[in-house]
This record gives C-alpha cells, structure tokens and sequence, in this order.
C-alpha cells in the first residue's frame, strides 16, 4: 500500500500544500519547527489511528474550525481517494471514493501506516501505558473488527470504576449490579489478554531478527507480565498462542477479582485485570560484569533502548505485512539524529526493502544516509520537491 498524492488545509502548521510522493523512500528535509513531523502524522492519521503524539484538537491550524486531508492511495490494483475531515469536538468525517464511511476507524481496512518517533523510547523505558497501547494499537490494526473489543473493555472498566468509587459512599446496594459488571469484566478481559499475548508472540521472532541486525549481536526476549495470569500460562502462550484458553484466562481474572473485591470497594478502583498488566524486554547481557537475561528498562543503556524500540516498530511492520500480504507505510520521524553512524547506514539500506517510507530529518548528512527516491524540503509550512 502506498500513499501517491497527498494534501493538507488547516492541518497543524499548513495552511494549504500538497505533494506527491514516491513509492519507495519519501525523505521530508528542513530546519526544525518547520513541519516536517506534522506531514508524517497526516499519512498517519489517514491510517484511522489518529495522531501519534496529541489529541485531536492540536491537529487544527490556530484560527481554522477544522483541518482537512486529502489522499490518492493504491492499495493492492485499487486506487482509492480518501478525504478527511477533523472538527475537534465534533468527530471526524471520511470520505472513501467521495462516499462516506462510518468514522475514522474505517480507514484501517484501507491503509496501516508504522510510526516511530523520537518520544518512541517510552515504549521501553517509560510507564506500562505506552506499551499496553502499542499491543492494543497492533491488535486492531490486524483485526480492525477487535476495535469493538477495545471500545468494550474501556467501557465496562469505566463503568465498574464508578460503581467502586460510589459504593463506599453508602450505595451498598449496587454491589448486585457490580456482579453483574464483574462477569462482563473477566469474559471481555480475558478476550482482550489473549488478544494481546497472541500479538506478543507474533512479534517475538521478528523482534529477535531486527534486533540482532541492527544491534549486532544480543538477543531480544518478550514476556507478557500480569498479577493474575499464571506465568506459566504466560510463558506457554509465547511458545504456542493457540493453545491459550480464553476460559482458563476468565477463571484465573474472576478469581483475583475476588480475591481483591474488599480492598477495591476501600479504593474504589479496579486493582486486577488487563488495564494493570504489561509488556517485559529483556535482554542478554553480554558485558563481561554481567551475565543472563536483563530488564532493558531498567539496565539497558539509552542506545540500546533505541534500538529496542525500533526493532519492535520494525517488527510491528514485519508482522503486519505477514498477515496482511500488503507492506505498511513506515513512518520515520527524525531518527537518524539519534542513532549512531553504523546503525544509521544499517537503517538507511533497511528501509529501501520496505515498501513506501517517509523519512524526516534535519541531518546535513541525511539525503545520503537516506538514498531517498525524492526528497520534499519543508520550509514554515510550504513544500518543495528537492532534485535528488
């Protein structure tokens, strides 16, 4: 899939641009603050995931009501045109072929996009939250159907909540409605961690083959970390993720909600289940003052973290082109500057083997690390296509 055309009113910083863009390698030059990123977030938003870094309403130009976004997109041998338009407060309207479709959601049966950005390196080493969105971001991507499924569980979890957080108000008679909430918290819970724990798995072998490319040597582990689910039911998914039980998963989280239920009425909060779970990264350590499998958010170092980070967007892409038989758009904001020079030249030949790349850079050195089929210089919102 691809991204041939695309234009931009009132989105971010523009006003109104439009370029074309190259089935290969897109690199996107220009000073910083100029916009660069904000062209990469458009395609990404075009994938029906919204921004990768902000809300909605940050995504229209000060002044305008509502930005809107073009595109000419193949996929397969169908061209399709997508429009799109973005009223913070008011949802978002999409075109496909000039006929509209049910939200924003819709376009990821059309068109995936991989971001990686330099705030990526909280996938590592930041909170639990950023890497539960990227297997739930993943999950939906693969299925755009399990978004239903994501919708469900934040719904009942907030629901819950609310009944948690009024009960030691003196409305103990709502606790015969919270069994009932409960019930639908371990089935829709369950589904949602083996959802999870099956992207996990799938990734792992790619993960594993981009890290030690890029890396050099060292091995990458996964684990899927949780306060009710067995490890041994964790570790066993990873090797087989067929074999896992949606059942034997609402038994185990049915029974550490009730295990805690005296302690959540105190809080008044859900203290188990899917929202409190996480991702491991592990590495073997390899230095001569350390041995065996390490925590890489807490001892890898800040290159390797990187590296990690990106060995799992690259596989993100890997897995999705697997499942999908069609190659994501990768998204690469700025991430030269932030490598070293042997990774830098490692990542410059990788991309031209994956399908449309856009590349942003403010590097001197970055059209040749690139070797960019065109090169699109962004100056204070304005495009201009480069001779490469």
């Amino acid at each position: 899939m691809r991204v041939d055309k695309l234009a931009v009113e009132d989105f971010r910083n523009y006003g109104k641009a439009a370029t074309d863009l190259a089935p290969g390698v897109n690199l996107v030059v220009g000073r910083n603050a100029q916009g660069k990123t904000n062209l990469l977030e458009a395609v990404h938003c075009l994938s029906g995931l919204g921004s990768p870094r902000s809300p909605d309403v940050a995504l229209v130009r000060n002044g305008a009501d509502a930005a809107v976004l073009h595109a000419l997109v193949t996929r397969g041998e169908r061209s399709l045109t997508l429009d799109m338009e973005i009223k913070p407060g008011r949802g978002t309207r999409v075109l496909v072929n000039k006929t509209p479709v049910s939200g924003a959601r819709a376009l990821g049966a059309l068109t995936t996009s991989v971001f990686f950005g330099p705030d990526e390196l909280s996938l590592i080493k930041g909170t639990p939250d950023g890497r539960r969105k990227f297997l739930d971001d993943l999950v939906v991507k693969l299925r755009p159907a399990r978004e239903g499924l994501r919708r469900e569980w934040d719904r009942i979890l907030k629901q819950r909540n609310a009944l948690l957080k009024s009960a030691p108000r003196g409305h103990r008679g709502e606790l015969a409605t919270l069994d009932v909430w409960d019930d639908a918290m371990c089935r829709v819970g369950a589904s949602l961690t083996a959802a999870r724990i099956e992207v996990l798995a799938a990734l792992l072998p790619h993960a594993r083959k981009r890290y030690e490319a890029i890396a050099g040597a060292g091995r990458l582990e996964l684990t899927y970390l949780s306060a009710w689910v067995s490890r041994e039911l964790c570790d066993q998914a990873l090797v087989d993720p067929a074999a896992t039980d949606e059942r034997q998963l609402q038994e185990m989280l049915a029974a550490a909600v009730a295990s805690v239920r005296a302690r959540e009425l105190d809080r008044g909060i859900s203290l188990v289940g899917p929202q409190r779970d996480d991702a491991g990264v592990l590495l073997e350590a390899t230095s001569q003052e350390s041995t065996g499998v390490l925590d890489a958010r807490m001892y890898a170092s800040q290159g390797d973290q990187r590296t990690v980070a990106l060995a799992l967007k690259l596989a993100e892409l890997d897995h999705l082109s697997e499942v999908t038989r069609e190659e994501p758009i990768l998204l690469l904001d700025d991430v030269f500057s932030e490598l070293d020079p042997l990774r830098r030249s490692w990542l410059g030949e990788a991309v031209h083997d994956l399908g449309q790349t856009l590349v942003s850079s403010a590097e001197p050195g970055a059209i040749e690390s690139a070797a960019a089929d065109r090169v699109i210089e962004v100056v204070g919102g304005t495009l201009r296509d480069v001779s490469v």
